[in-house]
């Protein structure tokens, strides 16, 4: 089933197109409650360190509510327009549907939508479903009709990872919903874009949405969401190239920027601050002024820039798609790491990144980057871990 074009949607103006969107044919509605006292968190949202989205952020969830295995996702475009997909590959099902929403007594009303996909009457429950979870997904953000608890970096949910103590807490939120099997549980971390949704479990920590990608689309590249593949599930099993490491290579130490890298002959330098394994790997050190990447000058304050840094590095590309489960990140305020797993698309292999960022004075920051085959990393895991 293919996609039809969505063309002139750019990032922070809607185009006349959505003027265009038909009127609803069923009406969804918001739940609402009010939130429970007593959690230490102010009432009506998530706290302030949860930032809002940016035009072109999107967020895909494996859905394990369907009983084909399927991918639903969300794209915003601003306060009154989102973007939404559900795909299952298995039967080829792929609908994608654009929402012309409003904010009514704070819950999300939707007032119009326009199916830019292709679809079958059997699309139509999907399409339902998609009108329901949107609205759904911004009360449970905001806090209506759900308890809540802050995790403060540890895990309060089962099979959670710990949470590095320079990200702000995750929030869990508490509610029944009939329709996802009873009793539930919904992370949100700010690093996720669009509503800030890292996923909901079911009773003994079930999974029922579990993130998948996050992303940002380019103006004239809605394709990077409308037209969302999963990553394959035998990605782990298709090797990169082997590194074999000289046993004679000797060391070449380099300074870059005030940074020292202990590297040896089998590295090769293609500028001050560039350097190249072979095929396997590249290693970059460079300054950044970090106010030249767009970001707020809130967020440049010395406990924000970690979640700022980590949200920028751990977007998808329209090729090279992070697997969220992957992040790691830790250090202090004064010198941390963002690791990340990317797969490439274009040719099957997986990718370590991993960027040691220092912050200095004036807003800028030193950021060593490594970018290597995750089959070379693990294989010679102290070998990359000694270069910085």
């Amino acid at each position: 089933m293919k996609l039809k074009p969505v063309r002139g949607l750019a990032f922070v103006a809607v185009t006349a197109a959505f003027l265009l969107l038909l009127p609803l044919a069923l009406g969804a509605q918001a739940k609402t409650g009010v939130a429970t006292a007593g959690t230490g968190l102010a009432s009506g949202g998530l706290p302030a360190s949860f930032p809002s989205p940016v035009s072109g952020d999107y967020v895909v969830y494996r859905d394990y509510s369907w009983e084909k295995p399927t991918w639903i996702g969300f794209l915003y475009y601003d306060d009154s327009t989102y973007g939404a997909v559900a795909v299952t590959p298995s039967s080829g099902a792929n609908v994608s549907v654009l929402f012309r929403v409003e904010t009514v007594d704070g819950k999300l009303v939707l007032i119009g939508q326009n199916i830019v996909s292709k679809i079958t009457q059997s699309d139509v429950v999907t399409v339902n479903y998609l009108m329901s979870l949107l609205p759904d997904l911004y009360a449970w953000q905001q806090g209506s009709g759900v308890q809540r608890r802050a995790t403060a970096g540890t895990a309060t949910v089962p099979a959670v990872a710990l949470r590095s103590l320079l990200l702000p807490a995750a929030i869990v939120h508490s509610l029944n919903k009939v329709e996802f099997g009873g009793d539930v549980s919904l992370r949100f971390v700010p690093e996720v874009p669009v509503f800030n949704l890292q996923g909901m479990t079911g009773i003994g920590g079930k999974p029922i949405l579990e993130l998948a990608r996050v992303g940002r689309i380019r103006s004239g590249e809605d394709s990077s969401f409308f037209g969302f593949t999963p990553v394959p599930v035998q990605v782990a099993l298709k090797e990169g190239t082997p590194l074999v490491l000289s046993p004679s290579r000797k060391g070449d130490s380099k300074t870059v920027d005030g940074i020292t890298l202990k590297l040896d002959g089998q590295w090769t330098m293609v500028a001050d601050n560039t350097f190249f394994l072979g095929d396997t790997a590249v290693l970059i050190v460079d300054t950044v002024d970090l106010a030249a990447l767009g970001l707020p000058t809130e967020k440049l304050k010395p406990a924000n820039l970690p979640l700022a840094l980590v949200t920028l590095f751990s977007l998808s590309s329209s090729t090279s798609w992070a697997i969220p489960a992957e992040l790691m990140v830790s250090g202090t305020e004064k010198r941390f790491r963002i690791e990340n797993l990317f797969y490439d698309s274009e040719t099957g292999h997986a990718n370590r990144d991993i960027k040691i960022c220092i912050p200095l004075a004036d807003h800028t920051c030193t950021v060593i980057s490594l970018s290597v085959s995750d089959t070379a990393y693990q294989a010679n895991k102290a070998y990359f871990e000694s270069l910085f």
